[in-house]
C-alpha cells in the first residue's frame, strides 16, 4: 500500500513539474518540424545541438504582431536581445510575462531588448495574443510565427517558454534556456550575458 502511494506521489510530483515548467510543443513548430528530435530544445539550461556563437535565424522576413515588417535587422538595435518564444496556450508563458515586461522597461534599448515570438499566431493582429500582451504589461516587440521563423526557430523548439538570447548579429550568446524562471533569475541571467557582449 506505501509502495502505491509512494508511486502516486511521485507521478503528480512530476506532473506538477512539467506542467509549472512549461508547455508542450505547438502546432506551428510541429507543422515546420520534420518530426525527429535533432536540435529540439531540452529542459534546464540547454539548447539541445544549439550552441553559442550560432545564428539559428540568419537572413528572415517576420511581422509583429502590430503588422509591422521585421528582419534579422532589428538584433542590430541592441547589444543583447532576449528572445522569449510563447504560446497563447500556455500558462506558465503568460505568467512571467509581466516580469518580462518589468524586465524590458528596466533597460536601455541600445544595452539590451527584448523579443517575444508567439509560436502559436501565424497571422497579424491576433486578439488573444494581444489580449494577452495589454493585459501582462509585456510592452515589447512580439512576433508572429512565419514562415522562415517556422522553418529555422520554431522547427527546433519543443517546449514554450523557450528563451534564447543573441547579440547585435543574431548569433546566440550563452545556452538555450526552456522553461519560465523568476524575475530575479532572468535578471541574473540577462547581467551574465551582457559581460559577455560588451
Amino acid at each position: 500500500m506505501k509502495k502505491k502511494y509512494a508511486g502516486a506521489v511521485l507521478a503528480m510530483g512530476m506532473f506538477l513539474a512539467l506542467a509549472l515548467e512549461g508547455c508542450g510543443g505547438t502546432e506551428a513548430a510541429e507543422d515546420a518540424g520534420s518530426g525527429g528530435n535533432e536540435g529540439n530544445v531540452q529542459k534546464e539550461e540547454t539548447s539541445g545541438n544549439e550552441e553559442s556563437g550560432e545564428n539559428i535565424f540568419g537572413e528572415f522576413e517576420a511581422k509583429t504582431l502590430d503588422g509591422e515588417d521585421v528582419t534579422q535587422e532589428i538584433f542590430g538595435q541592441s547589444k543583447l536581445t532576449m528572445i522569449n518564444i510563447w504560446g497563447t496556450f500556455c500558462g506558465p508563458c503568460i505568467q512571467e510575462m509581466p516580469d518580462l515586461g518589468e524586465i524590458s522597461r528596466s533597460y536601455d534599448s541600445g544595452e539590451f531588448q527584448m523579443i517575444g515570438l508567439i509560436s502559436d499566431v501565424t497571422e497579424t493582429g491576433d486578439s488573444k495574443a494581444q489580449e494577452i500582451v495589454q493585459s501582462t504589461q509585456a510592452d515589447y516587440t512580439h512576433l508572429v510565427a512565419s514562415p522562415d521563423i517556422q522553418r529555422k526557430v520554431l522547427s527546433r523548439v519543443s517546449v514554450v517558454p523557450t528563451t534564447i538570447f543573441v547579440d547585435s548579429e543574431g548569433n546566440q550568446v550563452g545556452e538555450g534556456y526552456a522553461g519560465s524562471r523568476s524575475k530575479e533569475e532572468w535578471t541574473s541571467i540577462i547581467e551574465d550575458l551582457r559581460s559577455e557582449v560588451q
